[in-house]
């Protein structure tokens, strides 16, 4: 929804790896597009914002299934929605600094 894309990755303390705790960034697809330190700062800054957001909505949820949240957030009520596209916004504002090499 804000234009964040990552990889799910097992973590050590995983209870299985149908069910990742961790993420995998792709920083080699980064260096490419010329991203340096103060970029990887931005993407982690971004990257919390959505956690962030997602903690809040998945409060709000009345059932504990990937469905209900899907549910919510996808909703015409979604009360989060603004925050999500303002992320969504700064997001895209920022990779469209950095294009993919060859295109």
């Amino acid at each position: 929804m804000a234009s964040i894309t990552l990889n799910k990755n097992s973590v050590p303390g995983d209870k299985s790896a149908l069910v990742p705790g961790g993420i995998r960034i792709g920083s080699p697809a980064m260096t490419t597009r010329g991203f340096d330190e103060d970029e990887f700062v931005s993407v982690a800054d971004f990257i919390h914002e959505g956690v962030q957001i997602t903690l809040e909505a998945k409060k709000c949820v009345s059932g504990s299934k990937l469905q209900d949240y899907m549910k919510f957030v996808t909703s015409l009520d979604f009360p989060l929605i603004d925050r999500v596209l303002d992320l969504q916004r700064r997001v895209e504002a920022f990779t469209t600094r950095f294009p993919f090499p060859g295109l």
